[in-house]
C-alpha cells in the first residue's frame, strides 16, 4: 500500500492514518518509542483466536490486517487501527484471529506501556474508548426493527424545497436571508444545482468569530466539509441517527443525487412529541385516580410501543418517564383540588412539588418509586402557622394520592411529608449549604438522590434559584462531590478479568447482572458528579454528557462510548421488566446472561467495559479528575 507510512515513519506520518485522527504529535511519537516494529509476510498469522493475547497489542503502520472471528466473518483493519484492543482491555485470550493477507507492517505495543501512555496522553486513551463505541453502534442484523413514525420515510418530515444560494453568495447576504425566512441553514449549490456544503447560522458566527472572515467574503469561505444527507426514502430513524454520529442539527435530504429538503432534529422532536400528546392529553383530562392508575397499569404496553417507534432507547424512556410525569402531574392536581373542596382553600403561598432521582432526571422505567419533595417562598405567606398547616396536610395527603395510583412509598422516605424535603427555599438553601461545608457518607448518599431535582408542578422559579444555589456551593466547595464518588464505588461494573461477566453471588440474586447498579448508576452518577464539578444545570444523563463535551470535561469519544453503553443497557431492562410485567411477575433489574442471546451477551460485556473506563476516570486513576 504505497504511501502508508511504516514502522520506520515518523509522527507526521502516522498522524495520515484515519484510524488516529486527533492524535497529538507528541503522543504519536511516545507511541512509536514504546514499540517494537514487525513486518508480516503475505498471508502470516499475527495471532490466532484462542491463544494467549501475551500482554502486546498491534498498531497497523503499512498494509491491512485481516481480524476473523470463529464463525468465519471478518474485519480488515488498516494504517492506525489496532489489533488486540479488546483482548487489551479485558486481559482476555484473542478472540479473533488476525491475518496479513497482503503483507502488513506492525507495531507491537505491550500492555503496560499503553497503560502508561494512556495515563499521559488523554488522546490515545480515547482511541480505545473509541473501539469500545464502534462495536457498540456497529449494525447488526439481529437488532430490531422499527414501527410508527420512526419507520416513516423521511420525506414526509422534510421542509421542502432546500432554500438555497450560490458559493458567491456573502456571508451578509446569506445572512439576511435567513434572518427574513426564519431559517437556520441554507444549502449551498453549484450552478447545476449540486450541493456543495451546508451553511447555518453558528457556521456563519464561526467563521466570522474565530476565522476572521469579513461580511462580505463568500459563503464558500465558510464552508467546513460536506453536509450529511440522507436518501428521502429511508426511514426517519436513520436521520436520527445521522444527527447523532455526525453531532449537527440539520441534514439535508436527496433524491436522485439532488437536494430536495431538509430535515432538523427539531422536526424529529416535533414527530415523536405529536404521536404521544394524545396520551398526555388524556391523562391530563383524568377525573380521578381510579383513571390515574389505570394509565399507570398500562405503563408497559406505553413502553413497548415507545421502544418500537423510536430508535433509541434512551428516548423510548423518555417518552416512559414523560408518560410517569403526567400521570404524577395530574395526581397533584387532583390532590389540590381535594384539598380545597374540603374548605381548606387554595395553597397559602407560592410552591413547586420537585420529583427527584429518575424522575427529575426523566428516566424512569416501569415501577418507579416516589422520589419528591416541596420548595416554598420565603416570607411571611410561607411563614405562617396555618400554611405550614396547610402544606403538611397537602403533603401528606398527595404521597398518599401517589401510592394509591401506584408509585409506592420510598423507602428511605424521601418525600415530601417528611420535613426534611418540606422547606421553604432559604431553608434548602440552608440544608444545602450545610452540607457543602461539613460533608460527610450520609450527606453524599442523599445528594446523589435529591440533586437529580426537576419541577413537577407550580413555580419553576423557585426551582431555578435552588439549582444556582447548589451549583454555586458545589463549585465553591467541592467536597462533597469526593464524598459522592466515593459512594459510586459502591457499585462496580460488571467485568473482571477475561471477559467474564461478573453476576451476584447471593442467593436470591445467583447469576445475575445487576443492570441498574452495576452498569445504569454507575453512568448516571458519574455525569451528575461532573455535571456538579462544572456547574452544569442539566440532569438528564444524556444531556449532561453532551455538555459535559461542550465543556472539554469529557472527549467526545469517551462520552460517545458511554453513550452507546448507555443505550444499549437501557434497552436490555426495558426488555427485561416488559417481560415481567406480561408475566405477571414482581420487576426488578436482574438480567440472567442465560435468557440473552449470544449478540446480547457481548453487547452487554461491551457496555460494561466502557461504563468501567467512565468510573475509572471519575475515580481519578488516570489523574484527571480530583476532589
Amino acid at each position: 500500500m504505497a504511501g502508508t507510512p511504516g514502522p520506520g515513519a515518523g509522527a507526521s506520518d502516522l498522524a495520515a492514518c484515519a484510524g488516529l485522527s486527533g492524535v497529538g504529535d507528541e503522543a504519536l511519537r511516545a507511541l512509536l518509542a514504546a514499540g517494537r516494529p514487525r513486518v508480516l509476510a503475505a498471508g502470516e498469522r499475527l495471532f490466532d483466536a484462542g491463544e494467549d493475547y501475551g500482554g502486546a497489542i498491534y498498531l497497523v503502520t503499512r498494509g491491512a490486517l485481516e481480524l476473523r472471528d470463529p464463525a468465519g466473518d471478518t474485519v480488515d483493519v488498516g494504517c492506525g487501527g489496532f489489533a488486540g484492543l479488546l483482548d487489551y482491555i479485558d486481559r482476555a485470550p484473542h478472540a479473533l484471529t488476525a491475518i496479513a493477507p497482503a503483507g502488513a507492517e506492525v507495531l507491537e505495543l505491550k500492555a503496560d506501556a499503553l497503560e502508561a501512555l494512556e495515563r499521559r496522553f488523554p488522546d490515545l486513551a480515547d482511541l480505545v474508548n473509541r473501539a469500545i463505541a464502534a462495536r457498540l453502534r456497529a449494525p447488526d442484523t439481529r437488532r430490531r426493527t422499527l414501527s410508527g413514525v420512526m419507520a416513516q420515510p423521511v420525506r414526509a418530515f422534510m421542509k421542502a424545497p432546500l432554500a438555497t444560494c450560490a458559493p458567491q453568495t456573502t456571508l451578509r447576504d446569506a445572512c439576511a436571508t435567513m434572518h427574513q425566512r426564519k431559517f437556520g441553514s441554507l444549502g449551498v449549490v453549484d450552478a447545476g444545482g449540486g450541493l456543495i456544503g451546508l451553511l447555518t447560522t453558528e457556521g456563519v458566527a464561526e467563521a466570522v468569530v474565530l476565522q476572521g472572515r469579513r461580511p462580505d467574503d463568500p459563503v464558500a469561505d465558510a464552508l467546513t466539509g460536506l453536509a450529511p444527507t440522507i436518501d428521502s426514502d429511508e426511514p426517519l430513524w436513520r436521520a436520527e441517527e445521522a444527527h447523532q454520529a455526525h453531532g449537527v442539527k440539520y441534514i439535508v435530504v436527496m433524491e436522485d443525487g439532488a437536494p430536495v429538503g431538509m430535515v432538523s432534529q427539531t422536526d424529529i422532536l416535533r414527530s415523536l412529541l405529536t404521536s404521544q400528546s394524545r396520551l398526555i392529553d388524556r391523562i391530563g383530562e383524568a377525573d380521578d385516580l381510579g383513571d390515574l392508575r389505570r394509565f399507570y397499569v398500562n405503563i408497559a404496553d406505553t413502553a413497548m410501543a415507545a421502544r418500537e417507534t423510536n430508535r433509541l432507547p434512551s428516548t423510548a424512556v423518555r417518552v416512559v418517564s414523560e408518560t410517569h410525569r403526567a400521570i404524577q402531574r395530574r395526581c397533584v392536581e387532583l390532590t389540590l383540588a381535594g384539598i380545597e373542596a374540603e374548605g381548606r382553600g387554595a395553597a397559602p403561598a407560592r410552591f413547586a412539588v420537585l420529583i427527584m432521582g429518575s424522575g427529575g432526571r426523566r428516566e424512569m422505567m416501569l415501577d418507579p418509586d416516589q422520589d419528591n419533595g416541596i420548595v416554598m417562598e420565603d416570607g411571611e405567606a410561607a411563614a405562617r402557622p396555618e400554611a405550614s398547616a396547610w402544606f403538611e396536610a397537602f403533603c401528606d395527603r398527595l404521597n398518599v394520592n401517589l401510592d394509591k395510583v401506584g408509585y409506592v412509598l420510598c423507602p428511605g422516605d424521601i418525600m415530601a411529608r417528611n420535613p426534611m424535603f418540606r422547606k421553604t427555599l432559604g431553608q434548602w438553601k440552608s440544608q444545602i449549604s450545610h452540607m457543602a461545608r461539613f460533608p460527610n457518607e450520609k450527606a453524599a448518599r442523599w445528594s446523589n438522590i435529591v440533586f437529580d431535582f426537576d419541577t413537577l408542578h407550580g413555580d419553576d422559579a423557585l426551582t431555578a434559584e435552588l439549582r444556582a444555589h447548589v451549583n454555586a456551593e458545589l463549585k465553591a466547595r467541592p467536597g462533597l462531590l469526593g464524598f459522592m464518588v466515593a459512594q459510586d464505588a459502591e457499585g462496580r461494573p460488571s467485568i473482571g478479568w477475561f471477559n467474564r461477566l461478573i453476576t451476584a453471588s447471593d442467593e436470591e440474586r445467583k447469576g445475575k447482572v445487576d443492570i441498574k447498579r452495576n452498569g445504569l448508576r454507575i453512568i448516571a452518577d458519574a455525569a451528575r458528579i461532573f455535571a456538579l464539578a462544572n456547574g452544569i444545570g442539566s440532569t438528564n444523563t444524556n444531556d449532561r454528557l453532551r455538555a459535559l463535551v461542550r465543556e472539554g470535561v469529557l472527549s467526545s469519544d469517551m462520552a460517545d462510548s458511554v453513550t452507546a453503553a448507555y443505550e444499549e443497557l437501557l434497552d436490555l431492562l426495558m426488555v427485561h421488566q416488559s417481560g415481567q410485567r406480561r408475566r405477571g411477575e414482581a420487576l426488578d433489574k436482574l438480567v440472567d446472561p442465560k435468557d440473552l442471546s449470544a449478540y446480547q451477551v457481548d453487547v452487554l460485556k461491551d457496555s460494561m467495559r466502557a461504563v468501567k473506563r467512565l468510573q475509572d476516570l471519575l475515580h481519578g486513576r488516570h489523574g484527571l479528575v480530583n476532589f
